[in-house]
């Protein structure tokens, strides 16, 4: 039975969640053919609080800037 397991962002409606849900089991079904019982789908919605990349956290008005360093930086103390 396959489990897929999404963690996203808080602010997906419910609409959005539940064509979400089952397209992404029609597609497992699809591909596998299996019975669609046997897809379990769980959505974990988490704050932007709780979201954090390249050392910034997502709630920082600068997070899609800061959080795209690709190179090591390198610190002096």
């Amino acid at each position: 039975m396959p489990i897929i397991n999404i963690d996203c962002w808080e602010g997906f409606s419910p609409e959005q969640k539940k064509q979400w849900v089952k397209e992404l089991t029609d597609v497992t079904v699809n591909m596998f053919n299996l019975p669609p019982d046997k897809v379990l789908v769980i959505l974990r919605d988490t704050p932007l609080a709780n979201w954090g990349q390249a050392g910034t956290v997502a709630t920082d008005p600068e997070f899609l800037q800061k959080s795209r360093i690709t190179e090591k930086q390198t610190r002096f103390v």
